[in-house]
């Protein structure tokens, strides 16, 4: 695994981001809320700014506990695939 530069922090993929909210049927409010982060920075981080290590952390974590939405799947699209180099949550490795 690719460690992370804690000066830089890392970019979201904003596609993925999306998809996994949809999954779930959360909104960028819901997860504002699960996650303990603001949704300025929610909408910095879609927009490209890269978050702090401990922001992902708390993104993910709120992601992980929020049960997926049944069927959710068959009715989305896919995000786009990223290039293997990328460090954006979901980048193909």
């Amino acid at each position: 695994m690719e460690a992370i530069d804690r000066l830089s922090g890392v970019k979201l993929d904003p596609g993925r981001l999306d998809y996994e909210l949809a999954r779930r049927g959360l909104r960028y409010l819901d997860l504002a809320e699960l996650s303990g982060v603001g949704t300025g920075t929610l909408s910095r981080a879609r927009n490209g700014y890269a978050v702090q290590p401990g922001t992902l952390r708390r993104i993910t974590a709120a992601l992980l506990t929020a049960p997926l939405l049944a069927g959710a799947d068959l009715l989305i699209a896919q995000p786009s695939q990223k290039s293997a180099g990328s460090t954006a949550i979901g980048a193909a490795t």
